[in-house]
């Protein structure tokens, strides 16, 4: 299949119609490109509620209940998105209401209409401080006829325990939007990312926010490089990248992967880091001190 990763950067629309405009654009050209799953960043869906001109900062509790007051608007226009160009589609996250509070959540768009979220299960200092936004309580894995697709966003991803839960499951890959705002986040996210295609044996990708929004503090300032990440190993790239783009640079990349080839490395890689995981166990939670 080829998945196309946005490198997304998000900013002031005059109009609805105009964020529409842009989001159909980046959607055909994907499409145009072949591919048949795409995946926006996180908080991208904080342009649902860029709509105007820039002013006086307002805070982030205000952004994120402006988030919340379009979330529905944002994840149908993903829907029918994915349904007009028929292609797979991971909206941006978004700032949303659920039973448990807001969340930030993600939701993955099918061509026949389907939809499911996963919310974001730990959110970050940040998050919780300022936007006082509330943890996800389950995690999903979306059975799909590109195959079992899990959502990690962003610092969920630091988390090998989450990952490992989906990858038990079943996943066949990982998404990752992401959301960073210094060069030391973007570090921290896409080197868990490659940590995680290790540990699985799976394909893992990432697509960061990237660019300046004047105005809004949740995204004022983004950096990242989008990537898709595989363990190394036999058949396979032997640094694990199969595919990354430039820094802050916007944009789609879009490859074909094969996440059975990848999961492959499971069966006849060099070692089995998804086989022996359970060898941990007994160990990790016994330690003697000397």
């Amino acid at each position: 299949m080829k998945i196309a990763v946005a490198a997304y950067p998000p900013e002031w629309h005059a109009s609805w119609d105009a964020l529409a405009t842009k989001l159909d654009t980046w959607v055909a050209q994907a499409k145009g490109q072949g591919a048949d799953l795409a995946v926006f960043p996180e908080y991208a869906g904080a342009e649902a509620a860029l709509i105007g001109t820039p002013g006086a900062d307002p805070g982030p509790i205000v952004w994120r209940n402006a988030m919340a007051a379009r979330a529905d608007d944002w994840n149908a226009l993903h829907s029918d998105l994915a349904q007009r160009h028929q292609i797979t589609l991971l909206a941006g996250s978004i700032a949303q209401n659920g039973p448990q509070g807001i969340t930030n959540s993600a939701t993955l768009c099918l061509p026949n209409g389907t939809t499911g979220t996963q919310a974001k299960i730990i959110p970050t200092p940040y998050e919780r401080d300022e936007m006082q936004i509330t943890g996800g309580d389950h995690l999903q894995l979306f059975d799909t006829p590109l195959g079992k697709i899990g959502v990690l966003i962003c610092y969920d991803s630091e988390f090998p325990l989450l990952a490992r839960s989906q990858i038990a499951a079943g996943a066949d890959m990982i998404l990752v939007p992401s959301c960073t705002e210094f060069p030391a986040g973007q570090t921290r996210v896409r080197q868990s990312a490659r940590a995680r295609a290790i540990e699985g044996q799976c394909l893992i990708v990432q697509a960061p926010l990237v660019g300046q929004v004047p105005g809004c503090d949740v995204v004022s300032a983004n950096t990242g490089r989008a990537g898709l990440f595989c363990p190394p190993d036999y058949g396979l790239p032997s640094d694990g990248i199969i595919a990354q783009g430039d820094t802050d640079a916007p944009g789609w990349i879009i490859v074909d992967v094969d996440p059975a080839q990848i999961a492959q490395a499971r069966k006849t890689g060099q070692v089995g880091n998804y086989a022996d995981w359970p060898l941990q166990d007994g160990i990790a939670t016994t330690l003697t001190r000397l």
